[in-house]
């Protein structure tokens, strides 16, 4: 009787395993026969390709399993044959992959790209919970995401492009900008909620993993902490539970309202000198990375230089860090950009120590300091640096 129940008991638990698979079939209308599909683990900082499959009558299947939910991509190579494939011919699917039966449906010509393409629509994903509770976490916040996207659409269209050529609509500018700060506020004290309210769910959890996944850390230490707090009750004693107070706890070095790093870093004349010991006391500042051979920090230069003109009497300081590598070719950008106030420059580029210690993944990257030498904002650019400004001199 006891082995017939061990049996029994042992058939449960290898069908149970077996059940613990996910069973992804594709169905893509259109022009696809033979084109090649990928199925990748997005990982972040680098997606992970785990399996590979070849589209046949409009349809493709993969069949694995996940340890739990996590972050996928399906991937269709449409490059031509005979020609090397290449990321603009690809579609591509996130999703929520988990262990069940998923089905992807869509048209290869209105398929979402690779890159952003607007007129371009995210494939029809169905049979993942986990997907579903995104979605509607992302429906919740749609409206002022919109509303964002048009403002910013007007910025881009009233102030950045005209700048181009040299016309500074600054008062519209400072509008849009200001228009576009509560609703970014909302979206934040909304996932806030939604966090809190679900710690043990993975899409929440990736959702207060993203705050440190880019270069700016838009969140005080204290903020930091909170969200550690709600990691802990669902995810202690996990991998991910490691590697969020991980990043985590790196990102409350560069955490809102605490104090700015301080490197030695080398002057035009030839010496070296420390931030701090340029750094005003009692006044606002801004650190500035640039490099010569970066399009956007040059385009940025002429709006730096009329923000010098206007509020250097004021006691605001800009010091400019270059990370060329080149001496040579940081001096002669200095030069004709006319770029007047203090300069730094750490030849070390990307893997200088202020580069890592700031996280900086890209420039230009601007951070404004109180006069404590606090960081207050980062990302200050174009009319977000007026009306931050404009709010402290009040002109």
């Amino acid at each position: 009787m006891n082995k017939l129940i061990t049996a029994a008991l042992l058939l449960c638990s290898i069908a149970t395993i077996a059940q613990e698979k996910y069973t992804i079939t594709g169905t893509i209308a259109g022009k696809t026969e033979g084109n090649k599909v990928y199925l990748y683990k997005n990982d972040y900082a680098e997606d992970v390709k785990v399996d590979s499959s070849v589209i046949k009558k409009g349809k493709f299947k993969f069949v694995g399993s996940v340890p739990s939910p996590m972050y996928y991509r399906v991937v269709i190579d449409r490059t031509p044959k005979g020609k090397e494939s290449s990321p603009r011919n690809w579609t591509s699917t996130h999703f929520y992959l988990e262990n069940s039966p998923i089905t992807i449906e869509g048209h290869i010509d209105s398929i979402s790209t690779y890159y952003y393409t607007p007129q371009k629509k995210a494939a029809m994903v169905r049979g993942s919970k986990t997907e579903d509770e995104y979605t509607a976490f992302k429906e919740s916040l749609k409206e002022k995401r919109v509303q964002i996207a048009a403002l910013d659409k007007e910025y881009m269209e009233k102030y950045h492009l005209p700048t181009m050529d040299g016309i500074y609509n600054t008062e519209e500018g400072i509008r849009l900008t200001k228009a576009m700060e509560p609703l970014a506020k909302d979206i934040k004290a909304a996932t806030f909620e939604y966090i809190h309210s679900n710690p043990a769910s993975i899409v929440a959890y990736d959702q207060a993993r993203m705050n440190f996944l880019g270069m700016f850390v838009e969140l005080t230490e204290e903020e930091i902490t909170d969200l550690q707090q709600i990691i802990k009750k669902g995810w202690y004693g996990t991998e991910r539970y490691t590697s969020f107070m991980e990043l985590s706890e790196r990102a409350k070095m560069t955490a809102l309202h605490t104090k700015y790093q301080d490197f030695e870093l080398l002057t035009p004349e030839g010496g070296k000198a420390r931030i701090s010991s340029l750094v005003p006391n009692g006044e606002y500042c801004m650190l500035e990375f640039w490099a010569s051979w970066c399009g956007p920090c040059r385009g940025e230069i002429p709006h730096l230089v009329k923000i010098n003109e206007k509020y250097k009497d004021s006691g605001f300081k800009i010091i400019s860090i270059s990370i060329d590598e080149k001496d040579e070719h940081w001096k002669k950008a200095m030069e004709e950009e006319k770029m007047t106030w203090t300069q730094l420059n750490d030849p070390n580029g990307f893997k200088g120590e202020i580069s890592q210690a700031y996280n900086i993944q890209g420039i230009p990257f601007a951070i404004l300091l109180d006069p404590e030498g606090r960081i207050v904002d980062f990302n200050m650019r174009g009319a977000k640096l007026d009306a931050a400004l404009l709010d402290i001199y009040g002109f």
